[in-house]
């Protein structure tokens, strides 16, 4: 019986690479001048490791046997190409291969370069508001530190709260939320024991816990919601940058509300006296910092509670819509999910986040990925043969000083 193969078209190029899990790899099929794929420079290194592109069963039997023997995991980072440390666990590699678009324009497609949802004007108005509240905020307390009512290094850490803020809502606006790309093809263990399912928008892999957004038009990874305010989706790949900016923001209208009831409470000079200008600015700003303290402290805890259930707010409204919610088996999402595995100071700033996992926190892989991991498996396994070969028969390796 034939099977069935799915066919579609790769990115930067026409011709269409093999969707079949069960179908033997084909380097020509990845190669793209533009850097999609590592192409045909890497033939030579097949040919060296004895591989049979047209035996189908002996591949099957190869790449079964590789792959329950030595499972990698993918450790994303910024380049074009990949390796195993050999001082480090052999479980994990370093991919810094790059799988996006080289072009400089902007869009939510897998076309485009710079992620920014440009469908929603009134999330792109509701995002300028984001900049103009802010820059307001920081205005009136300028001119209050001006007046004497407050110390200027007062002022200066606020301006700083402001700018954290602002640099990460940019971040979380400009950032890929998760989307699930065309390519994408279940990991190895949830095609063991995962239920697949497929988006009848997207026509693609749907990974667990994803959904599709019709604003963005793309299926995002582990999706919590679709956020007006930052114009963008909040998923897997910006939830660090969300959840920092609702702290920095409710950082700022703390600490505002704070330097204004000092100014009002404690403050009985002449220096505190505020014209009438200014006396607006600040009754105006007190309203805007009380319904800015409300609102993120409510979305705060929204996100924790997201983080210690695992659960995102779609599926959370969906299971208290259906009266499911004692049936969920979903896990607490790690912090290192979200803020990555690097320095814990780097975790106050709004930086990449750099995954243990990637198809793991994802949710999907790509056949590219998927072909470079064996690459490398067979790379490292070959190499560890050898040196096993060179210690059992007495050998000196290759660059290798022997024991004195």
């Amino acid at each position: 019986m034939q099977q069935d193969v799915r066919y579609r078209n790769r990115i930067g190029g026409n011709q269409p690479y093999r969707d079949d899990p069960n179908a033997p790899v084909q380097l020509e099929s990845f190669g793209h001048p533009a850097g999609y794929g590592y192409g045909n420079h890497l033939s030579p290194m097949m040919d060296n490791h004895n591989h049979n592109i047209s035996d189908t069963d002996n591949w099957k039997k190869q790449q079964s046997t590789s792959a329950s023997s030595s499972p990698l995991h993918c450790l994303p980072c910024c380049g074009n190409n990949g390796s195993i440390d050999p001082n480090d666990d052999p479980r994990y590699y370093r991919d810094d291969f790059n799988d996006f678009a080289w072009t400089c324009n902007f869009g939510t497609t897998d076309e485009d370069g710079i992620w920014l949802n440009q469908s929603d004007p009134a999330g792109t108005i509701m995002s300028m508001m984001v900049w103009i509240l802010l820059g307001y905020s920081c205005f009136t307390i300028t001119c209050v530190a001006q007046t004497g009512g407050i110390p200027p290094y007062q002022a200066f850490i606020y301006t700083i709260l402001v700018v954290m803020a602002l640099a990460c809502h940019v971040k979380t606006s400009l950032t890929d939320p998760g989307s699930v790309p065309a390519a994408a093809v279940p990991t190895e263990d949830q095609r063991k024991y995962d239920r697949l399912s497929m988006c009848s928008q997207c026509q693609t892999f749907k990974p667990p816990l994803s959904h599709h957004c019709r604003i963005c038009n793309r299926c995002i990874s582990r999706m919590d919601h679709h956020c007006p305010w930052m114009n963008n989706c909040v998923g897997a790949g910006n939830l660090k940058h969300f959840f920092l900016f609702l702290l920095y923001t409710w950082s700022c209208s703390v600490y505002c509300l704070i330097l204004l009831g000092y100014n009002y409470f404690f403050c009985a000079d002449e220096v505190c006296e505020f014209n009438i200008v200014l006396t607006q600015l600040v009754r105006i700003m007190t309203v805007l910092c009380v319904g800015a303290f409300l609102f993120t402290s409510s979305m705060i805890m929204n996100v924790i509670y997201g983080i210690l259930t695992g659960i995102g707010t779609i599926d959370r409204l969906k299971k208290k819509a259906t009266n499911t919610m004692g049936d969920s088996e979903e896990e607490p999402i790690p912090l290192t999910d979200i803020f990555g595995i690097g320095p814990w100071y780097t975790w106050p700033f709004p930086v990449d986040p750099l995954f243990d996992d990637y198809d793991r926190v994802m949710g999907f892989s790509t056949p590219q990925r998927l072909l470079r991991e064996q690459i490398l498996r067979e790379q490292h396994e070959s190499s560890q043969n050898k040196n096993n070969q060179s210690a059992a028969g007495g050998g000196v390796a290759i660059g290798e000083f022997p024991p004195v």
